[in-house]
């Protein structure tokens, strides 16, 4: 039985049904797909160690795009009710070029993704190739110096004109591969006197021709070759102590338990906070107060003396330190307001962040490439009804190809617009 006869046999309007009917489980059933991963994605944010990296705001174009292709939908459907041809495949139009520049500004957004570091699959901090790790720059016999985050020769920062030089050596060295192979020369173009590379054993690399000889005279085996592509590599993709190129604190920050830590030249630190109830119930002695009140103890955040009474800590200053896990916290007591001063963390938790890889962006990848995926789809539906609207196909009598098309697309946008302020806000 052919579908136009098929058709004909069935009471008027419910293939009309069936195919809303059709498209609406269908929709459930990518809304559930997506919130099996948001579901995941909010279990997971409460792992010891988490990262939160900027959305890219480039995607606020795709947010605002996405809601215009909505917008003109319901225009479009209102028109089609006054049998408006004109009108339907001028907004048709309007659509197909929304949509597309949603697509437009996506890529764009993958792109900064991809430009900060946060690929589909990457660690937090670098493996290999840190910069000071095995191997440094020098220029005219002076160190040049890595905080994680910036150059300094001594103790100012180095010009961004040396930056510029010393990525254009590294980029030299490595010849921009991704890995060393038996055809990376590792020769040098340029002359880049006065910089020189230097190992931590304080041994220079001197490149003559195809040659990198330790101090000018003896050849550096494949394993240190490998150690010193690895460091050139590092320079060349900005990745001397962090995966993420971007600026920590502004473009990403890592949670360790929950908290966001700081970070200064290397190292990280719990940010000093009035500590809560909760907190100060967790603190035992013995201490010894810096005030020279002491031996002291505390219970249920309360401090005892070594008489066993209760000490009035209302007003004045304390100040002690006490160990909460594996962690030294100082602690200071100001007119009865707890305050745990700023205090670096654990080794252990050192450990943690090493081996830590940066869910955040797959999740970031997986979600925006899927809701991409299906955008295409609705572009190629709104392709076919431009073509229908022009053979005015399209009329009061025949509505549900645009109230597919609508209901298509208000789920991705609303989808959409979940997932911005779901990344911006609660990420």
């Amino acid at each position: 039985m052919s579908i136009d006869k098929f058709k004909e046999e069935m009471p008027a309007g419910l293939y009309e049904k069936v195919k809303v009917q059709t498209l609406t489980i269908f929709c459930f059933a990518v809304l559930m797909f997506f919130a099996g991963f948001i579901s995941a994605y909010i279990v997971q944010s409460s792992d010891k160690v988490w990262v939160q990296v900027a959305f890219p705001e480039v995607f606020t174009y795709s947010t605002i795009s996405v809601i215009l292709v909505s917008a003109l939908l319901l225009l479009a459907k209102i028109f089609v009710k006054k049998n408006n041809a004109r009108a339907v495949s001028g907004l048709i139009i309007g659509t197909i070029v929304f949509g597309l520049s949603f697509c437009y500004f996506q890529v764009q957004g993958w792109n900064e993704l991809v430009t900060s570091g946060n690929l589909i699959s990457v660690h937090v901090i670098n493996p290999k190739g840190q910069y000071d790790d095995k191997f440094h720059f020098e220029k005219s016999g002076e160190k040049i110096t890595h905080d994680g985050q910036h150059y300094f020769l001594g103790e100012d920062q180095l010009d961004e004109a040396d930056v510029v030089r010393l990525k254009l050596f590294a980029a030299d060295i490595c010849e921009s591969n991704y890995r060393l192979s038996q055809r990376t020369k590792m020769s040098l173009e340029e002359n880049w006197s006065p910089f020189t590379i230097r190992s931590s054993d304080n041994r220079e690399v001197v490149f003559e021709g195809p040659l990198q000889l330790w101090n000018g005279t003896d050849s550096l085996s494949f394993s240190e070759k490998q150690n010193l592509f690895d460091f050139a590599l590092a320079v060349h993709r900005n990745m001397e102590y962090f995966k993420l190129t971007g600026e920590y604190g502004k473009d990403f920050v890592i949670l360790l338990n929950g908290e966001a830590l700081d970070y200064e030249n290397k190292k990280f630190f719990y940010r000093e906070l009035v500590m809560e109830e909760d907190a100060k119930n967790s603190i035992a002695g013995p201490f010894y107060p810096g005030n020279g009140n002491g031996p002291c103890t505390i219970e249920n955040g309360v401090v005892i003396n070594s008489d066993g009474a209760a000490v009035d800590v209302s007003s004045g200053k304390w100040d002690f330190t006490c160990k909460i896990g594996k962690v030294l916290f100082s602690i200071r007591i100001e007119d009865g307001v707890w305050i745990r001063e700023k205090s670096e963390i654990s080794e252990d938790d050192y450990g943690a962040i090493n081996n830590r890889k940066n869910s955040t962006s797959s999740y970031i990848w997986v979600l925006t490439v899927s809701h991409f995926l299906h955008i295409i789809g609705g572009i190629i539906y709104l392709l076919i009804l431009f073509k229908l609207a022009l053979n005015k196909r399209i009329d009061e009598r025949n509505q549900v190809k645009i109230r597919l098309a609508n209901i298509y697309w208000h789920v991705l946008g609303g989808l959409w617009v979940f997932l911005f302020l779901f990344f911006q806000y609660y990420h």
